[in-house]
């Protein structure tokens, strides 16, 4: 039996998404709550999106997995986990969903947004947004942009810690003004860690130093020896496709 829920996080109190000994995680705190609810039942919570430290989330997928036909009544659940998480999570659906399903390893793409809050601060958006005390132009990040999508061979990022696969292939990747904010917005089937991240700051720093794209061309051809990760605080997943 399996069934499919969306939760909703501000991630910045959070060791990230994935289980750690002794730190606070989303998939820890849900798994704690419905520990609490599903007394003497065994179950698996699995995440979509192992989002890092510090990132949020708009729509995170989650499968909740039993070893045998559990009987639960959706709203009755959602109502009774949403009252025992913390004020930062919150589970916005809970479905029956077909046996096959796994939040992880069915899911076609994911998209994902970041936030930059550009020649100016915001208290009340600090944790939410990368404040940059001088103004960006849209028009060369989104040349930086173009660049992506396709299939791209990150090898080169020893980072990510990945130790197989590294080619991801990214649908769209754009910058779009929105108010005061410039927003970084890019889908793709297969993220590594801190991914993202590191994308922003390249393109940003590229820009500060150079003005243009080509430091941004040079690092995804992997002859930049240097990387810049934006903070983390920027980053929220916005939602999983399948």
């Amino acid at each position: 039996m399996v069934i499919k829920g969306i939760v909703e996080y501000d991630g910045t109190n959070f060791f990230g998404w994935q289980v750690q000994k002794g730190k606070r995680t989303v998939q820890g705190t849900l798994i704690e709550s419905l520990q609490q609810i599903l007394t003497n039942k065994q179950f698996r919570v699995i995440g979509a999106s192992r989002t890092d430290a510090g990132v949020h989330a708009e729509n995170q997928v989650f499968s909740l997995h039993f070893e045998e036909k559990v009987a639960l009544e959706m709203p009755k659940l959602l109502r009774a986990l949403n009252a025992l998480l913390p004020g930062d999570v919150y589970v916005k659906s809970l479905e029956l969903a077909d046996d096959s399903f796994h939040a992880r390893f069915k899911a076609l793409s994911k998209i994902y947004k970041y936030r930059i809050l550009d020649g100016k601060r915001s208290p009340l958006r600090s944790r939410y947004v990368w404040e940059l005390p001088y103004a960006l132009d849209a028009g060369v990040l989104e040349s930086c942009a173009s660049l992506l999508p396709g299939e791209h061979d990150f090898s080169f990022l020893k980072m990510t810690g990945e130790k197989v696969y590294r080619k991801v292939k990214f649908n769209s990747a754009h910058w779009e003004r929105k108010d005061d904010e410039i927003v970084f917005i890019i889908e793709g089937g297969h993220f590594l860690y801190k991914l993202v991240r590191v994308l922003v700051g390249s393109m940003v720093y590229g820009f500060k130093k150079y003005g243009d794209e080509m430091f941004f061309r040079n690092f995804l051809e992997g002859r930049e020896g240097k990387v810049i990760v934006a903070p983390a605080c920027g980053l929220t997943l916005v939602a999983v496709n399948y």
